[in-house]
């Protein structure tokens, strides 16, 4: 006969709870081994998870480099075959690699700012006029510049250039002119131009950020002759995520104990 804090348990039958759950287990025991196991079940979820995001971005550029293979083993006209100049003028020999609706991005600077005060004394003139003498104080701070979105519409990429046609202004990136190129895993790419006192871009939004970079960086190959060298890149970007790959399975979380029994 228990008794004792436990002794209300035994009167209910509750006793026979370490057999259920295994000789000599518990209440408290049962608890953590539950827990473990909704612990492990939630690791082998987001396990599966990085797995499947990582395979995605595996098959993604498994096409890509497929893609820049073809093109560099002169099977340029098999992978680009529109005609269409969606509305832009196309120099001989020019084809579309992507056409898109963009916004146009642009340094820009932010109103000028006064801050201070005046000093020195007044005194009336007639009436409630009343006439300042002193001199000003303060200070005059530049507004800072950041690259916003001024505009917005259709962009077109070509093996040539990129040409954007907006509402209130057109602009020409030629890759024979371009310095450097910057990509945002948000979407949005910023070129340097040769001759340009400031960078210029385009945003695109995060969903099409793989597809339309890689479209950039292809044209851009294409139009400077450096397939080999993009492919090499694509290679040893292809190692570094083998290398990162995550673990592909996990041992089974612990079964959880049953329930107690219905008093």
């Amino acid at each position: 006969m228990l008794s004792g804090p436990f002794s209300f348990f035994a009167s209910q039958g509750l006793y026979a709870t370490g057999f259920i759950y295994g000789e000599y287990m518990g209440f408290f025991e049962a608890r953590k081994q539950r827990q473990a196991a909704k612990a492990a079940a939630k690791q082998a979820a987001q396990q599966q998870a990085q797995l499947q995001g990582w395979q995605t971005n595996a098959d993604s550029l498994n096409a890509m480099l497929e893609i820049v293979r073809d093109c560099r083993n002169g099977k340029i006209g098999e992978q680009f075959t529109d005609t269409g100049d969606y509305g832009f003028m196309l120099k001989k020999g020019e084809f579309a690699v992507a056409f898109l609706q963009v916004g146009f991005l642009e340094n820009v600077r932010a109103p000028t700012k006064y801050s201070g005060g005046y000093g020195g004394v007044s005194f009336p003139i007639f009436g409630k006029v009343r006439l300042n003498a002193g001199k000003t104080g303060g200070k005059i701070t530049q507004g800072a510049e950041s690259i916003n979105a001024t505009d917005q519409g259709p962009l077109l990429i070509t093996n040539q250039r990129i040409m954007f046609a907006g509402t209130k202004r057109s602009h020409e990136w030629r890759f024979d002119k371009m310095m450097s190129c910057s990509h945002s895993p948000e979407g949005s790419s910023i070129f340097a131009m040769t001759g340009a006192a400031k960078p210029t871009g385009i945003a695109y939004g995060k969903k099409a950020a793989t597809e339309v970079q890689f479209r950039i960086e292809l044209a851009s190959a294409i139009a400077l002759d450096t397939l080999d060298r993009y492919e090499a890149e694509l290679v040893a970007e292809q190692k570094q995520l083998e290398a990162d790959r995550p673990i592909s399975a996990l041992p089974p979380p612990p079964a959880a104990p049953p329930p107690p029994p219905t008093v």
